[in-house]
């Protein structure tokens, strides 16, 4: 099956960023999910998501992203988002997970904050 979804990989300052665009959902979670465990077997810690281009993102998705959050975190680095379309941070909104994350307009505002 032919999916509509790609995952680049930018790192400034220390911060890795990922620029995830298309369709994040069940079928491609797992490699957003094997990514950000790879880069944390490489000590990186913290990470910017560039939702930008993401289309639409489904309840796994949401779900692997927060648990890698968590695991993140107890490592004392960050997930930050950042470039929500309307539809993306509405549903973000929805199930609470805009409290958990810091989310930014731009990569500028994000990369300051670490």
């Amino acid at each position: 099956m032919i999916t509509n979804f790609e995952i680049i990989e930018e790192e400034k300052n220390g911060v890795v960023i990922l620029r995830v665009s298309g369709e994040l959902d069940a079928l491609v979670a797992p490699q957003l999910k094997d990514r950000l465990i790879k880069l944390m077997e490489l000590d990186k810690k913290n990470f910017i998501l560039d939702f930008e281009g993401l289309s639409h993102i489904n309840s796994l998705a949401m779900g692997i992203i927060r648990g890698r959050l968590k695991e993140i975190r107890e490592k004392n680095g960050d997930i930050k988002l950042i470039k929500l379309n309307d539809h993306i941070a509405t549903i973000f909104e929805m199930v609470g997970l805009d409290e958990l994350f810091e989310i930014f307009v731009t990569e500028e505002e994000a990369l300051s904050t670490f």
